[in-house]
């Protein structure tokens, strides 16, 4: 399995990729994160924070791969993921899953505003997840 989607029924603060200059892309989306489980809340290998893009822009090409697993859960909009040879059209309610490894992250935004939950597990060695609120937590014990 390359990777899949499924049909289903705190403060923000912007990205510090964007602030280190690495992604302006998403500095040009306004992009807004929230995290919901963290560290702070005794999660060990788990992240969860809530993305917001307004303007979403047109989307991104930022191929990348990770240890940890990856799943996006769409709240509002609609986007387009490339990724293991197939693309994947998700709305809201709709979630899309990257499995460990697997290079992603190719993404065509349909609407003008995106709204989401990132699940991802936290991997030794992995970069940290773009929020950065579990910066101290990427490599746990």
């Amino acid at each position: 399995m390359h990777g899949s989607w499924l049909r289903g029924g705190g403060s923000s603060a912007p990205s510090p990729i964007a602030e280190a200059g690495r992604d302006l892309t998403m500095e040009k989306m306004k992009a807004h994160y929230q995290s919901l489980l963290e560290k702070q809340q005794g999660a060990r290998r788990l992240h969860v924070h809530l993305t917001e893009l307004d303007p979403a822009g047109d989307g991104w090409d930022h191929q990348h791969s990770h240890t940890a697993e990856e799943a996006i859960y769409i709240l509002e909009g609609e986007a387009e993921f490339a990724f293991a040879g197939k693309t994947h059209r998700v709305g809201p309610g709709e979630l899309v899953f990257f499995p460990s490894n697997v290079t992603h992250a190719e993404t065509r935004f349909l609407t003008p505003k995106m709204k989401y939950l990132v699940i991802r597990t936290m991997e030794p060695g992995d970069d940290p997840c773009c929020c950065g609120a579990d910066l101290s937590a990427q490599r746990p014990a």
